[in-house]
């Protein structure tokens, strides 16, 4: 089984400049060097604005970059986006109708789910599933 390597401080900022550019400019500020909690921060405002501008597809990538730098990063960035994402996401669902919401909670990495969705909607999508088997062998 392949080890992955972790992405240090500098290859995290410029991953997440390279598959963002709209961030490009804001990341290689100097004060937000070294700092993964304003970073995170950054992301997740761009992430709110992409939202309110209702670009679902471009919240899916920015979700999918989220989830490979949280895979990838340092014990230090995972604890600073498992602190900071459930808070933004719930400032993300206000921004959103029921059915904006669905759409996008269903097309979260599962590493992101993890996060931010509460325990008991995994188990009931687990459910719903086990009796819609289940009505099909009747």
């Amino acid at each position: 089984m392949e080890v992955r390597k972790k992405m240090d401080e500098g290859q995290t900022v410029d991953f997440i400049a390279a598959v963002i550019p709209e961030l490009n400019l804001r990341l290689r500020k100097s004060e937000l060097k070294g700092d993964y909690k304003n970073i995170i921060k950054l992301i997740s405002q761009f992430a709110e604005d992409v939202i309110y501008a209702k670009d679902w597809h471009r919240f899916e990538w920015i979700m999918q970059v989220m989830a490979y730098v949280h895979d990838r990063g340092t014990s230090e960035l995972q604890f600073v986006i498992n602190g900071l994402l459930p808070n933004t996401f719930f400032r993300l669902k206000k921004a959103c109708n029921s059915i904006e919401w669905n759409y996008l909670e269903a097309r979260l990495p599962l590493s992101i789910q993890r996060l931010v969705l509460p325990e008991d909607t995994c188990d009931k999508e687990k459910n719903k599933h086990a009796e819609y088997r289940s009505y099909e062998n009747n």
